[in-house]
């Protein structure tokens, strides 16, 4: 989906995109009204184009406040450490920078639509708000795939220490069961395998008590 892919006809013909989320995406619908040199409402489906425009703006308001709300759930959901999939991530990423795209459109389209009179001071000082909103939202996006980013990163290296927490403990136990490999008979208990074993123990419970306590 292309987010400017509609045409303005400030002449006769106007597109105001219409944009709401369904089932976790964008849907656009598009307002076609027809208008004489007056501006005066020919064919659509909006008594007025003053009407469909701030339909439009309602609609995008709307949307804003669902991917908001999207977003304060996946930031609470990351800062709690609960499981949280890249495609979610992503997903409300897309839809704050295609709505950012919508807001600045409709914002751009209502100066052109006042210049001709046919949208109030009042609509385009909400259009101005909407486009502030949709761009703290997509710096929110943002800011939330930081985040996961960064969790992401921290379980890594928290999977990397256990690693190798568990590589180094078991160091005594692979050089004392190297010498005790080689059958030498002058070793200490080289004759008694539970003594060997109570040796092995021994020395994997001893480093593992002091790497505990750095």
């Amino acid at each position: 989906m292309r987010v400017y892919d509609f045409v303005v006809y400030l002449s006769e013909h106007i597109q105001i995109p219409l944009v709401h989320i369904k089932n976790g995406d964008i849907v656009e619908e598009k307002i076609d009204i027809v208008v004489d040199k007056e501006g005066r409402v020919i064919q659509g489906p909006y008594p007025s184009v003053q009407d469909a425009y701030h339909k439009a703006l309602e609609s995008l308001s709307n949307a804003l406040g669902e991917v908001e709300n999207i977003l304060d759930a996946l930031e609470y959901r990351l800062e709690m450490e609960e499981p949280v999939k890249p495609g979610e991530i992503y997903t409300a990423s897309y839809m704050a920078h295609a709505l950012y795209y919508y807001a600045a459109f409709l914002y751009q389209l209502g100066r052109e639509l006042g210049a001709r009179g046919m949208a109030p001071p009042r609509l385009l000082s909400y259009a101005r708000a909407l486009r502030r909103k949709a761009l703290f939202i997509r710096r929110y996006a943002r800011d939330v795939r930081l985040l996961h980013a960064t969790v992401v990163q921290l379980s890594l290296d928290a999977s990397m220490k256990r690693l190798t927490w568990l590589g180094t403990v078991a160091l005594p136990a692979i050089v004392i069961t190297g010498f005790y490999g080689m059958n030498l008979s002058w070793l200490p208990l080289a004759d008694n395998p539970p003594a060997v074993f109570l040796i092995l123990a021994s020395a994997v419970a001893a480093f593992a008590y002091i790497l505990n306590k750095i």
